[in-house]
């Protein structure tokens, strides 16, 4: 009876634990082979405040940016993948933890522990909430995107666009471009023939652009620019009386301008890439000596644009 007694004081007054409820953190930025290194410490972690975390890769560290649900932010840089998950660990394990404070006495002012946890204490190279802010990442200055088109007048085309000055969602560039274009059986109104029309073109032009980001991840790019363009004509005649055929060409400088609406995805953040329409328009007309004619280009153009954008 006394044994029996025993064992039901003592397991009366063990603890019970519960399963550790699964981590309320949410990482909307990482690398994917960080991502996976902090998910796997995350996985049986007892969460007791919920983080929104961003982690960016810079200069061969980690930049951390965690926000708890109490607006209050937490801000590291660490070496590796493992530290970044062990720190995070810490700080949603550690922030709803409070300290007691000991007796007061007589003899002896409160001493108040300020010691944290031990996952925190021991995690490698992991800097504890009271130590300095770390510095942070130099943001993106300047992009450079290059990429290929193809439209309306069998235009096709390369282009690069080095952004110049940034401020805020602002952004000014300089744009280089060649293409080609043609304009085929555009009927002789004087005599009994075609024209056959190609044009090579190279460009430069002054732009200005506007971003919008979604969801961290998307952007929306509206732009406008303006420049001049140098045309190349080879332009043949096939007279249908006696089918032969006659050749001439010309070049002239033109002004020119475009808009464009892009859209994005972000992959890490170095690396973007585009897709969308751009609009081109130029006026020019080719005066033709013996036939006493002007030959009239189409003055638009619209294409289709992808590219890829590199951080500088």
């Amino acid at each position: 009876m006394m044994r029996a007694l025993v064992f039901l004081i003592v397991s009366a007054a063990a603890p019970v634990f519960a399963d550790p409820a699964p981590c309320a953190v949410t990482v909307v930025r990482a690398p994917d082979d960080v991502r996976a290194t902090v998910e796997s410490w995350l996985a049986n972690e007892h969460c007791t405040v919920p983080l929104v975390v961003r982690i960016i890769r810079t200069d061969g560290e980690l930049y951390i940016y965690a926000q708890d649900d109490r607006g209050h932010v937490h801000e590291r840089t660490v070496p590796d993948a493992e530290s970044a998950g062990v720190l995070i660990a810490s700080w949603t394990a550690d922030d709803g933890i409070t300290v007691p404070e000991p007796a007061v006495t007589a003899a002896r002012a409160p001493v108040v522990s300020a010691r944290p946890p031990a996952r925190d204490w021991f995690a490698p190279t992991a800097v504890r909430d009271r130590a300095p802010v770390m510095a942070r990442p130099k943001p993106v200055e300047h992009w450079l995107t290059f990429g290929a088109a193809a439209g309306s007048s069998s235009s096709i085309g390369v282009r690069a666009e080095l952004e110049v000055l940034r401020r805020g969602a602002f952004s000014g560039d300089i744009l280089v471009k060649w293409g080609e274009s043609s304009m085929n059986e555009v009927s002789d109104p004087l005599g009994n023939g075609y024209y056959y029309a190609k044009f090579r073109d190279a460009s430069v032009l002054a732009g200005a652009h506007y971003t919008w980001k979604f969801w961290d991840l998307w952007h929306v790019r509206a732009g406008v620019g303006a420049g001049i363009v140098s045309s190349q004509l080879d332009l043949q005649y096939l007279a249908l009386s006696n089918d032969m055929t006659t050749g001439a060409s010309a070049s002239m400088v033109a002004a020119v301008a475009e808009g464009s609406l892009l859209v994005g995805r972000s992959f890490g953040d170095e690396w973007e890439f585009d897709i969308g329409p751009i609009a081109t328009i130029s006026n020019q007309g080719w005066f033709m000596v013996n036939q006493q004619e002007t030959l009239t280009r189409t003055p638009g153009a619209v294409l289709g644009f992808a590219g890829i954008r590199r951080a500088l």
